[in-house]
């Protein structure tokens, strides 16, 4: 996965992005795999929660489970109308095959981006950010935290 990790702002899909939403004055979102700095990687190194669930692999693979080496971050950016940087996501659950080099953002049901009418407030997630987690994360959250921070009217609004 590291030949093909970008810095936020300054890689090759950011210049796209950042170029396409001046061209076409509107607003651009796009996924891309994310190069962390070294101090980043240290961080996410050191507390990082990301576990693998037996439940998603098959009966053959449970026997020889991944090893996790954090390089990166499953990210999207936005853009605006003039091209500029309105910021960046990290995506929390990730996949099976995100959890061998990605580092899982911080979930926060309460962030969104600000922009102006008609959208107002964008809410950030990635694909499969918006189903709670597996139930070794629910375990996992209310260990750390003593209860689950992923309350089902949460998930529904």
């Amino acid at each position: 996965m590291t030949p093909y990790l970008e810095k936020p702002r300054i890689g090759p899909t950011s210049s796209f992005c950042s170029n396409l939403a001046k061209k076409l004055e509107c607003y651009i979102v796009a996924g891309y795999p994310e190069l962390l700095e070294p101090e980043d990687l240290e961080k996410y190194s050191k507390c990082d929660r990301v576990m693998f669930d037996e439940s998603e692999f098959a009966d053959e693979e449970r026997n020889s489970l991944p090893k996790r080496n954090i390089v990166g971050a499953n990210s999207a950016m936005l853009y605006g109308p003039k091209g500029e940087w309105i910021g960046g996501y990290r995506k929390t659950n990730l996949f099976k095959t995100d959890k061998t080099w990605a580092a899982a953002g911080v979930f926060n049901p309460e962030t969104a981006f600000k922009t102006p009418f008609p959208l107002k407030a964008l809410n950030r997630s990635r694909i499969y950010d918006v189903p709670p987690p597996s139930p070794i994360a629910y375990r996992y959250f209310g260990y750390l935290y003593g209860s689950q921070p992923f309350a089902p009217s949460r998930l529904a609004t």
